[in-house]
């Protein structure tokens, strides 16, 4: 052996990791197994597939830029890294810088327009969900055979109310054959008589594990379903669009099972509550009615009714006598008040006749100061119309004058109103005149008044 090919365990170490470096940035997919973020924050978790299994580190800075996008157990993902050599172990690890789930870029955009479709048409409405039984009579469950959401289902109703009629129809909850399945065990859970509510669930996984549920015939089927169903899966943080359309979700299989049927130890115990308070209840009307029906059968109406009777023959008779007294007298009032009334009428009667004696001489005045009121508005009616004609412009031209007006009709006052040139139109008492302005003069034309105030006024004789 060549003494000078001898490394230390920590040269081939140095070695190897730097022949690692060789491969530089790698993407790597597997199922995260065992992950976690311990007290240092620092993330560690196994990769693996069918073949083998990888190391995985993810350093505390890369964990905090990542955040809530850290991979959960079982996840599928694409690991964005480098290779190392953990040295104290002899180890190789992927170091890794981020995480991506497989598919889903694609699933999440499906995921999405799915349910805005489904959603515009209405399926997810909370006005269209059921309300759930308090009691159903039967409870149906579609899941996998001999998965531990079956388990959980069962225990949790078995548990709370262990005579309650169970149907489980198996059905597959992952792989491409998973959405048909799943359909027909809805439709014959949907059939059966005995079934009231559906529980349609399945343990966690990624989100292609659960991609069944989201699958578009399953949602319509589950919308369609005459029964309430209610949607258990997954854990509490798996969302699928059969969360949407079921009538009401469940966080886990188990809390189904706790939603769909109360404690049957509970509802026998307020039974019995209930039963005895009934009784009470009973118990006491009984007391009442027995003391009230002693009370009348001591009433003196029913211990002698006889009695009763003579009371009520003494009242009769003195009705009837009370009548017989009163009636005669009545008729002698009746008759009081018809001559007091015929000598009233009999002192009417004259007065009647002198009245109509009047009636003549009354109408003849009527007459004639009706004829004088008559003249009287006749001549004010006449002297009215006298003035009238009198102030009526047609008087003034009937005795000579005109009006003269503009080719527009405009009421001429003065020569300044009218231009050499001008047609102008005469009104007389007898028809019209046709002119030709050619000229004018201005200036005012003298009135009487006027002359009057011009010439010298006399001086009376001293």
């Amino acid at each position: 052996m060549d003494r000078e090919n001898i490394l230390s365990v920590g040269s081939l170490t140095a070695a190897i990791s730097q022949s690692l470096d060789e491969f530089g940035s790698l993407q790597v997919r597997g199922e995260i197994s065992q992950g976690r973020v311990v007290a240092s924050g620092h993330y560690y978790a196994t990769l693996k597939d069918r073949d083998a299994v990888i190391s995985v580190v993810c350093w505390r800075s890369a964990v905090a830029r990542l955040g809530n996008r850290m991979p959960k157990e079982g996840d599928e993902v694409i690991v964005r890294g480098s290779l190392s050599v953990y040295g104290p172990r002899g180890q190789y690890q992927l170091v890794a810088t981020g995480f991506r789930a497989v598919g889903t870029g694609d699933l999440a955009s499906q995921y999405e327009a799915l349910k805005q479709k489904l959603s515009a048409e209405g399926l997810f409405e909370p006005t269209s969900k059921q309300e759930l039984p308090f009691l159903p009579q039967g409870i149906g469950i579609a899941t996998a055979s001999g998965s531990a959401a079956e388990a959980d289902i069962l225990d949790s109703i078995g548990t709370r109310f262990p005579d309650m009629i169970l149907t489980v129809q198996p059905c597959l909850v992952q792989g491409p054959q998973a959405a048909a399945s799943i359909v027909q065990s809805l439709a014959a859970l949907e059939q059966d008589p005995d079934v009231e509510v559906i529980i349609l669930g399945r343990g966690g996984g990624s989100l292609e594990d659960l991609w069944a549920f989201n699958e578009e015939p399953v949602i319509r089927a589950i919308a369609a379903c005459s029964k309430p169903i209610i949607s258990a899966v997954g854990h509490e943080t798996d969302v699928t669009l059969a969360d949407f359309a079921a009538d009401l979700r469940a966080k886990t299989p188990t809390a189904a099972g706790e939603l769909v049927v109360p404690v049957q130890d509970d509802l026998v115990d307020e039974i019995d509550e209930l039963e005895g308070r009934l009784r009470l209840a009973i118990d006491q009307l009984l007391t009442k009615a027995s003391h009230r029906l002693d009370a009348l059968a001591k009433h003196r109406a029913l211990i002698t009714p006889r009695h009763q009777w003579e009371v009520r023959s003494q009242r009769l008779d003195e009705l009837q006598e009370r009548l017989a007294e009163s009636l005669p007298r009545q008729v002698q009032d009746c008759k009081q008040r018809e001559e007091h009334l015929r000598k009233r009428l009999s002192l009417l009667r004259p007065n009647i006749s002198a009245l109509q004696a009047q009636l003549p001489d009354h109408t003849k005045r009527l007459h004639h100061s009706a004829k004088r009121s008559l003249q009287d508005v006749d001549q004010r009616f006449r002297g009215l119309v006298g003035r009238l004609d009198a102030l009526s412009p047609l008087a003034v031209i009937s005795r000579g004058y005109g009006v003269l007006t503009t080719h527009e009709g405009q009421l001429i006052r003065d020569s300044q109103d009218v231009q050499v040139g001008d047609q102008i139109s005469a009104r007389l008492h007898e028809g019209r005149i046709h002119a030709t302005v050619t000229n004018t003069e201005a200036g005012r034309v003298q009135e009487a008044s006027d002359i009057y105030q011009a010439a010298p006024q006399r001086q009376p004789d001293p």
